[in-house]
């Protein structure tokens, strides 16, 4: 039996490396959402499932009011695929528009499916589910702020065309599927 105090051979994980391995790697996930950009499928990471779907037009950019969300479906009217556009009036990870603040979620809080199209509060940019009091910030790709969820709310990808916006994909999981729905699959 070996001693405590006996040093680790050269594949032995000590403990020092083993924490600054792990804070750097936390560390680096945690300034993903704290600098936000654009969305897509090469900066989405293995943790994120993307699907990447054909496009579907959702608005037109001159008809979007700020701090007025609007509902649609994507990619189709399957369970739980409600989503909301938001037009913040300020630069968001992943928006379109020359201000950069036009984005969309899924209107599913990831906790337990409670229905987000009532929570937005606009003065913070947040929508919260008035289920469990789980908070997410629509600046930073839907990261949760507050409450019980553990994970982000999908993020629709959007591309703007002229006037048109498009959603063509979805960052994350719609809440109760263990692989998110395509319009071919409903």
């Amino acid at each position: 039996m070996k001693s405590s105090n006996q040093s680790c051979s050269s594949d032995c994980v000590k403990r020092r490396g083993f924490l600054q391995t792990t804070a750097a790697s936390v560390t680096m996930m945690l300034l993903a959402d704290v600098f936000p950009g654009r969305v897509s499928a090469q900066d989405a990471g293995t943790e994120v499932p993307v699907v990447e779907l054909s496009r579907q037009r959702i608005a037109k950019l001159s008809d979007l009011t700020k701090d007025v969300p609007i509902e649609f479906n994507y990619p189709s009217r399957a369970l739980h695929t409600n989503c909301i556009l938001y037009k913040l009036g300020t630069e968001a990870g992943g928006g379109v528009g020359p201000d950069a603040d036009v984005v969309a979620f899924s209107a599913r809080c990831t906790h337990m499916g409670g229905d987000l199209s009532q929570g937005y509060i606009a003065e913070h940019k947040l929508v919260g589910c008035g289920e469990h009091l789980t908070t997410f910030d629509l600046t930073r790709h839907g990261i949760m702020v507050a409450g019980h969820a553990t994970e982000r709310l999908p993020q629709i990808i959007l591309e703007l065309d002229g006037d048109e916006i498009f959603a063509t994909g979805i960052v994350g999981l719609f809440y109760g599927y263990h692989q998110n729905p395509t319009a071919e699959n409903n």
